[in-house]
């Protein structure tokens, strides 16, 4: 599996399809999108190209992207519950 391919899998669930503003297809890395608007985006393509091993399987390839993803998600939800934690601490 090439990095354009975990990245092109990323982008088709994501809104607009918005990951491959920060991708060059034709170099397969991250690129600088000059309008920004989505750092999320930004972060998909750069941890996906940070934990891409030209070595591994597929199946190694994909298990990689995913436990970024999923290690980024647990972090969000983290941050997500203590952010939540706030209004309850403000209203007692």
């Amino acid at each position: 599996m090439t990095l354009n391919q975990l990245i092109c899998s990323a982008a088709s669930v994501y809104p607009e399809a918005f990951v491959l503003e920060y991708w060059s297809m034709a170099e397969s890395e991250p690129q600088e999108n000059r309008i920004g608007g989505d750092t999320l985006a930004q972060f998909i393509a750069q941890e996906i190209h940070d934990t891409y091993d030209v070595n591994a399987s597929d199946a190694q390839q994909i298990a990689s992207a995913v436990k970024a993803m999923q290690t980024a998600a647990d972090d969000l939800q983290k941050v997500a519950d203590a952010l939540a934690g706030l209004t309850k601490e403000k209203a007692a």
